[in-house]
């Protein structure tokens, strides 16, 4: 499955864009929106993870990542590196409204060690999460194959690589045991980097069948 990436974008084209895709995620932390904006997005009954990456203080964060809870996400996105209260609360107000939880491991310079990366799953486990995001930089091919050796242990695990080298790590993850993958809009609205366009996705597994 693919979830559709939303950010730097109107109001009016976020509502298009999740009519039109089966799974989107909505980049709280890249859309200039309000809260009643943010709200109808969720209530769009379409399934949907909410994100806020750190740049705004956590309590607008929380409150912000609480309200798509309450209006309708099915998939909220917490950060490995977050506050323990911040998560703690999170977590416990995500399962009480029956949304799932994604914690997410994000390493932007390099890929860690196997033992590492095991560790960050298990402890993602333990506090709560009911998918484990492992997203690491590739540098060098080897990276790749650590990263989707992953899923020869693990369940509910979406792991990949960022990068070039790393994006074909992304277009192999649902194949190997990942509930989806993240598409981009355009190369220029990518959110993440080597992340494939919506099309790009399209091509790539259409000449896989």
């Amino acid at each position: 499955m693919i979830c559709v990436s939303l950010a730097g974008i109107t109001f009016q084209e976020c509502v298009k864009l999740i009519s039109k895709t089966e799974f989107a995620e909505i980049r709280i932390d890249q859309l200039d929106l309000s809260d009643d904006q943010f709200g109808s997005l969720f209530a769009m009954k379409k399934k949907t993870i909410a994100t806020c990456r750190p740049g705004k203080d956590d309590d607008q964060r929380l409150a912000l990542l609480k309200l798509a809870i309450e209006s309708g996400a099915g998939y909220v996105d917490i950060e490995y590196e977050s506050d323990v209260t911040f998560r703690t609360e999170l977590v416990n107000y995500a399962h009480s409204h029956n949304v799932l939880v994604i914690i997410s491991y994000h390493n932007f310079k390099n890929t860690p060690s196997i033992e590492e990366l095991n560790d960050i799953i298990d402890r993602s486990f333990i506090w709560g999460a009911d998918r484990a995001k492992i997203t690491t930089t590739a540098t060098i091919r080897a990276d790749c194959a650590r990263v989707m050796s992953l899923y020869e242990k693990h369940e509910n695990l979406i792991a990949f690589c960022m990068g070039e080298i790393g994006t074909i790590t992304r277009v192999a993850a649902p194949l190997l045991g990942a509930e989806f993958t993240y598409a981009a809009i355009s190369k220029a609205l990518a959110t993440a980097p080597g992340q494939l366009t919506i099309e790009g996705f399209m091509d790539v597994y259409g000449i896989i069948k």
